[in-house]
């Protein structure tokens, strides 16, 4: 068993990895800090029970280094370097709070494979890749076919959760879709 761990890693350095490649593309837009980032996601406690049903739409909008705009579901949430406004659609309210450190940790985890390249990626099949990050120890199950311009699936376990994405694409973008205007008379809540 040994060996064969072995010999799929020497495979994996030896073989060029059509992830990679995708990894190296899209690491321009990544380090520029303007890109739009979209995917489909679930959340589960078991990696066996992932229900179509749950899945959730995301878009993130990196503008710059200091702001961004996520949509999830109803909810577009702006945050800036100091702040951040979380606009609830379907109440007509605003919430603004001070910028939300899990998800600036968790954002700055999954980006770095393309910014610092700190991760060893192993080919397993065809479609299949083991991603492994060194200072997080964060292993991921990715499909990815070199035909396609997205990763159609990753998982990955995040105690205590498995987190379920598919359709995963990056791509650069010229404006953004939503007219901060419209929230202009929603009703304001200042938690800072």
């Amino acid at each position: 068993m040994r060996y064969y761990i072995y010999l799929l890693i020497l495979f994996s350095i030896i073989l060029p990895s059509n992830l990679r490649e995708w990894i190296d593309v899209n690491s321009n837009l990544i380090n520029n800090e303007s890109y739009v980032l979209q995917f489909q996601y679930s959340i589960t406690k078991s990696k066996h029970n992932i229900d179509s049903s749950s899945i959730k739409d995301v878009e993130y909008y990196s503008i710059n280094s200091d702001s961004s705009l996520t949509r999830l579901s109803n909810r577009i949430t702006l945050s800036y370097k100091d702040y951040s406004e979380v606009i609830d659609l379907s109440s007509k309210q605003k919430i603004i709070q001070t910028p939300n450190s899990n998800f600036i940790d968790s954002k700055s985890k999954l980006t770095s494979i393309f910014t610092d390249k700190n991760f060893k990626l192993i080919k397993i099949s065809k479609s299949k890749y083991l991603l492994s990050l060194n200072d997080y120890y964060i292993n991921m199950n990715i499909t990815y076919n070199k035909d396609q311009t997205d990763v159609s699936e990753l998982l990955f376990y995040q105690a205590p959760y498995w987190i379920y994405i598919q359709n995963l694409t990056i791509n650069s973008f010229d404006s953004i879709p939503y007219n901060y205007s419209d929230w202009d008379d929603y009703e304001v809540f200042d938690f800072r």
